[in-house]
């Protein structure tokens, strides 16, 4: 056989081996004649992917011509998860499932998957951890003997590091390994917290921001095939990092260094991360959405071919990017009611209001009188105002500002937009509302009338308490 007819022969074979799909038997004692769907995990969702019909015998067969993408499933019967089980290659796929009806975890066993057989067992031993961890909790509340307790605990933790080293000894490189290491962060040694309250939640916090990723791969993107990952995401950016535009953004660009190895799980983790902060309604997210689209997407990192998303994205951070929490806010000279001219930087005050209104807007004859309360509530405090009529109508905007009697603050217009107060403020809709502080840094933005309260009231009391 020439070296050109062995090389299509093995390249028949490999194809043969990847067409074979899956074929898993499942075996549930005790049910018969009811649906099973087989479900796949995907990010924060669960997806049928094949259904079943089990048998008066209690049989079912899920199968399929394709390989299942690696990842965690779930099998269901009648709409109830009964268990989960590991897919960690496009090749091994035919195994069979047994199980006894309402015993699902006790008596679940594989054949021909010793690798699911293994997370089987695993995930009893973390069921029975879990139960010895609250007999001993409820003991500890009992004021019964702590050092006994300590012991029984340290002994579940050194336990539970046997069992994860084995599987990373026997289960090289498998979804398992991934699995089993993410279900058992790394804890501190009790000896090492402090014995003071306070200082005991500063390390601890320390230690787990820390060591967080120690366990939690970000380069196996299997994972994002698992219900692990993204509630991991969520639980990092929320309790270990600062909220804060800056903290938020540092964290975003660790993770994402920290995946760059894998460019399916960078795809995966910057749209994740992406449209969380992009439907925040949190001021200041806009910040970390901007970096993303300027350092990521427009620089070539993260990858989109869907052209529209591309230049929407543009478009987004094009009409924010000059005013985002921390800028500059742009100088504005204009013209007032009275025809004298006024600049934003003239005025000396710690806090300035700068809003932009039109008088026939219906949401801005609603919002402004109530804005301008807010305004005469902070006023005595440290809070000017500089407020911009949008339109050429100058009777439509006398008539508004005698009408609501807004006469306290500096009213002005640029007839001529020769400020371009538009593109510079993002004045794209209105009533629109900015916040700067006595450097004329953007501190609040995109504000209502409760939302400018509550900030104006923080800024205030945090002046206060310095002076």
């Amino acid at each position: 056989m020439n070296k050109i007819l062995m090389c299509l022969v093995s390249l028949m074979i490999v194809t043969a081996l990847n067409a074979e799909g899956y074929m898993i038997d499942f075996v549930i004692k005790g049910e018969k004649n009811k649906n099973a769907l087989l479900v796949m995990y995907y990010g924060t969702g669960k997806y049928s992917i094949d259904t079943a019909r089990i048998d008066k015998k209690g049989k079912a067969v899920f199968t399929g011509d394709k390989p299942l993408v690696p990842g965690m499933y779930l099998i269901a019967v009648d709409g109830g998860q009964i268990l989960d089980f590991l897919i960690s290659d496009t090749i091994n796929q035919k195994f069979t499932i047994s199980i006894k009806k309402d015993k699902y975890l006790e008596s679940l066993s594989f054949k021909d998957s010793p690798e699911n057989e293994a997370f089987a067992d695993y995930s009893r031993f973390l069921l029975n951890r879990q139960k010895k961890e609250n007999e001993l909790s409820s003991k500890i509340s009992g004021m019964q003997s702590s050092e006994a307790i300590d012991s029984e605990i340290k002994l579940l933790a050194t336990q539970t590091e046997e069992r994860v080293a084995e599987i990373k000894a026997k289960f090289p490189g498998t979804l398992l390994e991934s699995v089993a290491m993410a279900m058992n962060p790394l804890h501190p040694d009790k000896n090492d917290v402090p014995k003071s309250s306070d200082s005991a939640k500063r390390y601890l916090y320390e230690f787990y921001k820390d060591h967080y990723w120690d366990r939690l791969t970000l380069t196996d993107k299997r994972m994002q095939n698992t219900p692990i990952l993204i509630p991991a995401i969520d639980n990092y950016f929320k309790n270990m990092v600062l909220q804060i535009p800056d903290s938020i953004i540092r964290a975003v660009d660790f993770i994402l260094e920290k995946a760059e190895s894998d460019s399916a799980m960078t795809q995966f983790l910057a749209a994740y991360v992406f449209n969380h902060y992009m439907g925040s309604k949190i001021m200041g997210m806009e910040n970390v959405v901007v970096h993303m689209i300027d350092n990521y997407y427009l620089a070539g990192k993260i990858h989109s071919r869907d052209e529209k998303f591309t230049k929407n994205i543009i478009d987004y951070a094009d009409k924010r990017r000059e005013t985002l929490i921390g800028k500059q806010a742009k100088n504005l000279k204009m013209e007032t009611v009275d025809g004298k001219a006024e600049a934003l930087y003239d005025i000396e005050s710690p806090y300035i209001l700068v809003c932009f209104f039109e008088a026939t807007c219906d949401h801005c004859r609603i919002e402004m009188p109530k804005i301008y309360k807010v305004f005469k509530d902070f006023k005595d405090r440290g809070l000017a105002g500089f407020c911009v009529y949008t339109q050429k109508d100058k009777n439509e905007w006398v008539k508004f500002i005698s009408e609501h009697q807004m006469t306290d603050w500096i009213n002005a217009w640029d007839p001529k937009n020769e400020n371009d107060f538009r593109y510079t403020y993002s004045v794209y809709s209105v009533p629109q509302v900015y916040v700067l502080d006595k450097n004329r840094k953007i501190v609040g933005r995109g504000l209502e009338s409760v939302s400018l309260a509550q900030l104006l009231g923080h800024l205030m009391r945090k002046t206060e308490v310095k002076q």
